[in-house]
């Protein structure tokens, strides 16, 4: 599905920005009876409107497809950083939002419910989940986190406003996925009490574009915002802008809580000069971008074949989406990487799509391995201390600032 449209402006005029190629759906890890299969590829190639702003996907995955078709790889409880995470931002939002225990607190795409306990733990409050994927949403529910397994829609938002309608609704690394960001941020709205909070958390167009972050554009996210495209859009909804934060989650995210009532103007109009000063919104700034990542990935590339020719062994570390888009890009499979480790038993057991890279434990990890490349460059120091008792040689494949 291209989009003939912006998604918040409605204007035509969507220029190519980034093209990688084509590639597979990023987020799911093929199981072994799916090797012999027809693999689907889609151009993974991102659209700017210069109108607006607003960056999409040229062509658009259906949700089901990227979520229902195959059981899903990624639990939260699974990342002690994304434990970590979570406990500190259901500890500030807490506040924020001024939660206690007669509040609702929902999560969009819930994933095991990791946050809505961290929300519950905290304040006592009512908590409700929503996941797409029918394997997470039963374990979260086996786990006792009340979810709904489904997507955020007219029908879920009813049943938000049967429980009162929510004082905070969370989505991490989820409101960038979504397809149509008009009839999500109408149930929203219908969704929070007066005195709500929409909280979303989404990799930022900014430090995209400043880190030459490539690895964070995969088919499952649709959107890469910076802030002023979007201070436009939800004013459509009655909400406005009250807080923004920045942070190094995913690599460079920046977490927004919406509202209803006064903006936060300072915030939003300085996170807004920042932008326009860095070119994030001109389609000449993408036309370097390109030109970095290609520099990278024939550094990178030489990098591996020369520690392979060399005599040298190398293995992945961590099964993350974003480490799939650069495998992919770069043309990297197991004839320069043996293998990828991870510890989700979600993953251990699968293959990479696109590369078929086999996933085995850490615990797994061959004894004559030389060299390991983290994919997750965003925790490589977390990774590198967990693992520097085996001795190997680390590569972390960022472009840095």
């Amino acid at each position: 599905m291209r989009p003939s449209s912006c998604q918040l402006c409605s204007s035509t005029d969507l220029r190519l920005a980034i093209d990688l190629g084509h590639h597979p759906l990023a987020d799911t890890f093929l199981p072994a009876d799916m090797l012999d299969a027809a693999e689907k590829t889609y151009p993974l190639r991102t659209l700017l409107c210069p109108d607006c702003g607003y960056m999409t996907l040229q062509y658009v995955v259906p949700p089901e497809e990227r979520y229902q078709q195959v059981d899903y790889s990624y639990t939260s409880a699974n990342s002690p950083v994304a434990v970590k995470h979570f406990a500190e931002m259901a500890q500030q939002l807490s506040v924020l939002a001024d939660l206690d225990n007669t509040g609702l607190a929902v999560d969009i795409g819930s994933s095991d419910g990791t946050l809505l306990k961290a929300f519950k733990e905290q304040t006592g409050c009512r908590i409700l989940g929503i996941e797409p994927a029918p394997n997470i949403a039963k374990i979260a529910s086996e786990s006792g986190v009340p979810t709904l397994q489904d997507f955020f829609n007219a029908k879920t938002k009813d049943e938000i406003v049967k429980h009162g309608k929510a004082k905070v609704i969370t989505a991490n690394n989820v409101f960038n996925h979504i397809s149509d960001l008009r009839d999500f941020m109408a149930n929203i709205a219908a969704s929070l009490t007066d005195d709500g909070l929409f909280v979303f958390e989404a990799p930022s167009l900014f430090e995209l574009v400043k880190r030459s972050a490539f690895d964070t554009i995969y088919l499952e996210h649709v959107s890469y915002f910076g802030i002023k495209p979007l201070r436009k859009f939800f004013a459509g909804f009655g909400l406005v802008i009250k807080d923004i934060q920045e942070n190094d989650y995913m690599g460079g995210s920046m977490r927004v809580a919406v509202g209803r009532g006064q903006e936060n103007s300072g915030a939003v109009e300085a996170m807004v000069a920042k932008e326009e000063a860095s070119g994030i919104y001109l389609p000449e700034t993408y036309v370097k971008f390109m030109e970095r990542i290609r520099r990278f990935k024939f550094d990178l590339c030489l990098k591996l074949f020369q520690i392979k020719s060399a005599g040298g062994k190398i293995i992945g570390i961590g099964a993350a989406t974003k480490g799939n888009t650069l495998l992919n890009f770069c043309k990297i499979d197991n004839s320069l990487l043996d293998c990828v480790t991870d510890t989700s038993p979600l993953k251990v057991g699968k293959y990479l799509p696109g590369s078929h890279l086999r996933i085995i434990d850490d615990k797994d990890i061959p004894p004559d391995t030389t060299h390991a490349l983290i994919l997750p460059w965003n925790i490589g120091n977390f990774l590198k201390e967990k693992l520097k008792h085996l001795g190997f040689e680390f590569i972390i494949p960022s472009m840095g600032e």
